[in-house]
């Protein structure tokens, strides 16, 4: 959220709020569960890690890409996703290993 207008739309969502029954409960857990279980790099695509990348590497799109490799055990499939993300861009051979990335989504973080 950036503005006033942002932040009222998206607690009016909450106007109707109604609490998670114990059987939506046991669902969201057993979904975490499976989750925390897979093989996969954790990124939600946000690309708070790219605006300071000195090499302007699209790290959500190789992250993506290597999930696909992790979780379908498709190298080909993978590969030409990397391909495909990072054609006429950085590739992942070409990080500095600056760790600007990281600075970055710790500068976002609530201190």
């Amino acid at each position: 959220m950036s503005t006033i207008d942002q932040l009222n739309d998206n607690v009016s969502y909450m106007d109707d709020f109604q609490p998670l029954n114990s059987d939506e409960i046991n669902t969201i857990k057993k979904a975490q569960d499976i989750m925390r279980a897979l093989d996969s790099i954790a990124c939600t695509a946000c690309h708070y890690c790219t605006p300071g990348c000195p090499q302007q590497i699209p790290i959500p799109e190789i992250f993506e890409a290597m999930n696909r490799k992790l979780l379908f055990h498709d190298d080909e499939a993978a590969l030409k996703r990397y391909h495909q993300k990072t054609n006429g861009k950085s590739k992942a051979k070409d990080c500095i290993a600056c760790g600007q990335c990281k600075f970055a989504f710790r500068s976002i973080l609530p201190s």
